[in-house]
């Protein structure tokens, strides 16, 4: 007689096969001298960073009266710490994360007779476990400069924010989870996120009184007062990771094929350091694509003297309103950093530094699909580096567009507000500091080891990387010192135009060379290749 099979004996076998490899495999993932190694080099790297930081913070402590100020008005601007992590997480989940799954994962584990939930959980762990540890790390280091400026002690300011930063991890991943389990849409994500950056705003500026996510400012506050509100965000978190994982095996199969594809190629990009790729993959992932209708239609000829400047403005009015969005938030947030430097926190002189930088990577944009497409470049008579060159002034207006409106927001009346001296000396470093830097960062194109460089030692080598890697964010930077410059004039009695239109002249020049390069860079190019092959020639 034949045997009658068992599905249920067959599920159960499978099951039980499944949770033994899953074991396996969390034993194969990572062995513990490696997972040792590895939290012994990170708290090394930490701890050189918090030393750095703080001896190079210098500023002076609050006054009460700041101190007051900081305690009315901190918590519901330091709440939009908690909207934007809880509006990336909705964008995440809505658009199939927060989960990166290898292919193979996705293919043939999600798609066995197993339960979604189980198959999941340990990756969604994984991923949290490496968040967490990031977030407590930049929350400890935070606190630690925080010391600096703010009564309340040193240990009690690196452990609130250290549980800061996990919070906000929390709230991100939670979130994230919450809005792939429950298959929310895109554009219900994308309004509840402006929601609650735009109450953050409108608590700042004193039009409401309310804010969702105040109660995350009361937490990072508790070192100068403990309210019992700053309990709210721990436990919002703690319970949205909870229903999060509880809806793992909601997430969509189609969304989490397409994440895995863009993820693996934006994985082996950003290990070869090559930006543009990661920015065009990373646009891919968030389904950025261009508008079918222009914002305004330019009832300019293309053909007439400035074609490509044309084409790059009609490139611009084509940008989804993602982009847009981007540029401004990103302006908003150098406006604000603006506002700190002058209020003395010299740290916010690398965050707005790092803003302006990635506010440049949209804007030369015209540019960027220009050395994508090599091949219709070099059907035209006009050498490439002039094409390139042609491009630059479309990223001078768009950068002095995010500069104007940076500026704006730093000028608003209140508190921190930067002066008009002060805005018009930074007015232009600002666009061409940001601007340089990605250009350098486009042109520069992923970084190679053939060629000569293949016989210079690996020391050599990690030097070059490490120059290429920070020398364009460093331009950026430049362009706003100018501020700073005018904050420590203020400081020594002098007028803040003094102080701010001496570096003025250094990062003009420094963009000049910068367009120069862009200008003869494939000339400078051909002349090394022939004079290293000279120099390696045989007599």
């Amino acid at each position: 007689m034949l045997a009658v099979a068992n599905p249920d004996a067959d599920l159960e076998g499978t099951l039980r096969d499944w949770r033994r490899f899953r074991r396996q495999k969390r034993t194969a993932d990572i062995h513990w001298i490696d997972a040792l190694y590895q939290a012994y080099t990170t708290a090394i790297v930490g701890l050189v960073i918090v030393v750095f930081a703080s001896g190079a913070v210098g500023d002076n402590p609050l006054s009460a009266s700041q101190t007051a100020g900081l305690l009315a008005h901190g918590p519901g601007w330091l709440g939009g710490l908690a909207a934007f992590a809880i509006a990336l997480g909705l964008r995440s989940g809505s658009r199939g994360g927060p989960l990166a799954l290898e292919r193979t994962e996705v293919r043939h584990v999600l798609l066995a007779p197993v339960d979604r939930t189980t198959a999941l959980r340990a990756p969604a762990v994984r991923q949290l476990r490496f968040l967490t540890f990031v977030g407590i790390v930049v929350g400890a280091i935070a606190g630690n400069l925080a010391t600096n400026r703010l009564d309340g002690g040193r240990v009690a300011w690196i452990a609130t924010g250290a549980l800061a930063g996990l919070v906000l991890v929390a709230l991100c991943v939670g979130s994230a989870l919450l809005a792939g389990g429950t298959r929310l849409p895109r554009g219900v994500a994308s309004l509840v996120g402006v929601v609650l950056i735009g109450l953050v705003i409108a608590d700042g500026t004193g039009v409401i009184g309310f804010s969702a996510t105040s109660t995350f400012g009361d937490l990072v506050l508790w070192p100068l007062r403990v309210d019992l509100a700053g309990l709210v965000p721990v436990v919002v978190a703690g319970v949205a990771l909870l229903v999060g994982m509880r809806l793992l095996g909601r997430l969509s199969l189609e969304a989490a094929e397409r994440r895995s594809t863009l993820v693996g190629q934006l994985r082996f990009a950003a290990t070869l350091q090559d930006v543009r790729t990661v920015i065009v993959l990373r646009r891919q992932l968030a389904m950025e694509l261009p508008r079918l209708r222009p914002w305004v239609r330019l009832a300019v000829n293309g053909t007439g003297r400035w074609p490509v400047f044309v084409r790059g403005l009609r490139g611009l009015m084509r940008w989804p309103a993602a982009r847009v969005a981007r540029l401004v938030l990103l302006a908003a947030v150098i406006g604000l950093c603006l506002r700190g430097i002058w209020s003395g926190t010299t740290p916010l002189v690398i965050v707005a530094g790092m803003a302006l930088f990635i506010a440049g990577l949209d804007s030369v944009e015209p540019l960027a699909q220009e050395v994508d497409h090599p091949s219709r470049r070099d059907a035209t008579p006009l050498e490439a580096g002039e094409i390139h060159l042609r491009h630059v002034p479309v990223a001078v207006l768009t950068q002095l567009a995010v500069a104007a409106i940076a500026l704006a927001v730093a000028m608003v009346p209140g508190r921190a507000q930067l002066p008009l001296e002060a805005g018009a000396v930074a007015f232009v470093p600002l666009a061409l500091g940001g601007l340089g830097g990605a250009l350098v960062s486009v042109l520069a194109s992923a970084p190679s080891v053939g060629g000569n460089w293949s016989l210079a030692p690996p020391e050599a080598q990690g030097m070059r990387l490490a120059f290429r890697t920070v020398w364009p964010p460093a331009i950026a930077i430049l362009g706003v010192t100018p501020v700073f410059f005018a904050h420590r004039a203020q400081e020594q009695g002098l007028a803040p135009i003094a102080g701010g239109v001496r570096i003025v002249p250094l990062v003009i020049l420094v963009f000049g060379l910068i367009c120069g390069w862009v200008r003869v860079r494939a000339d400078i190019g051909i002349w090394w290749r022939s004079q290293m092959e000279m120099a390696h020639a045989k007599p």
